[in-house]
């Protein structure tokens, strides 16, 4: 079946740099139909751009240039125009987008649809469908590898993680995580990712080379998303349900630290330093700003309401 693509006119120019000298973080506000903007020098709320259909995710561009902001209600993603500071596309993709991410080279978007069971892959340049992987029950989360050739995708229905080769755009292997998996994150090097599973209050940490999981860290209340810092010897969890942010120790796979956000935290990114950890709290409509080597929040931010930011919400 044909899909109809809505599109604005985009320049096709890419930039090897991001386009600001400070880096923004992009925190998708659900119940504002908004996105706040924040300058993360002075960690304040520096623009806030109107987004309809409830956007949830948010994907960074890998040259800085573009935000792809998933819009569960308007049934597809927004694109953020990062130097007008304007949506300049609404492209509906299919009735459940919600996770969102960009492949590393900058060519492709990756929109996971959580009521059909797919992955839908997009060109970035012309924003039209390429390819609909099926995957597992109610795909959430998103990550591509770091060498550009693979995607993994959490199901969170079938408790499982699919690792997708996108040269093939085919799945490679599926293999079985805790209860309810929702966010994903993978290290630098791309050998391991690290999955939080909402129900079973845990993160499966997975071998990618074989799909195989090593080790299951208890956490906190409701897992929702992880972020490493400090290259790659911490991983940040949010616990959704008491307001903290799980720290674990990815050398020993202990957790060494429970840090105290806002209310409802969901979202989590790591600023470019690797050091500052920036994480969404929803039901305060705050980002808090944690030290990665203290371990302290350092900053609140108000920005609006309903901050979620599900993805990764910084350029690099």
């Amino acid at each position: 079946m044909k899909r109809k693509v809505v599109m604005i006119t985009v320049a096709t120019t890419f930039f090897t740099l991001p386009l600001a000298a400070a880096p923004f973080a992009y925190i998708s506000n659900q119940l504002d139909d908004s996105i706040s903007i924040i300058d993360t020098k002075k960690n304040k709320v520096v623009d806030t751009i109107t987004v309809s259909g409830k956007p949830a995710g948010v994907a960074v561009a890998p040259a800085g240039d573009r935000v792809y902001i998933s819009t569960p209600e308007a049934k597809g993603f927004a694109v953020l125009d990062v130097k007008k500071r304007e949506i300049i596309a609404k492209v509906p993709v299919s009735d459940g987008a919600l996770g969102i991410a960009a492949g590393i080279d900058g060519k492709r978007i990756y929109v996971a649809d959580w009521y059909n069971d797919k992955v839908d892959v997009i060109d970035a340049d012309n924003l039209r469908i390429i390819k609909s992987i099926p995957v597992g029950n109610s795909p959430s989360g998103l990550v591509v590898s770091p060498d550009n050739r693979w995607l993994y995708v959490a199901n969170r229905l079938s408790d499982s993680v699919s690792k997708i080769s996108l040269n093939k755009l085919a799945i490679n292997k599926t293999t079985l995580v805790g209860s309810h998996p929702f966010g994903l994150t993978i290290d630098a090097r791309g050998e391991r990712i690290y999955v939080a599973n909402v129900q079973s209050d845990d993160v499966t940490v997975v071998e990618t080379s074989r799909m195989l999981p090593i080790a299951t860290v208890k956490v906190n209340m409701l897992p929702y998303a992880a972020a490493l810092a400090l290259n790659d010897s911490r991983l940040f969890v949010t616990n959704q349900d008491d307001g903290s942010v799980s720290v674990i120790d990815t050398a020993t796979l202990k957790e060494i630290g429970l840090i105290e956000v806002g209310n409802k935290p969901e979202g989590i990114s790591t600023h470019p330093d690797d050091r500052h950890v920036y994480v969404a709290n929803w039901f305060d409509s705050t980002v808090s700003v944690i030290d990665a080597k203290t371990l302290q929040v350092i900053d609140t931010i108000k920005t609006g309401n309903g901050s979620r930011a599900f993805g990764q919400f910084f350029g690099k």
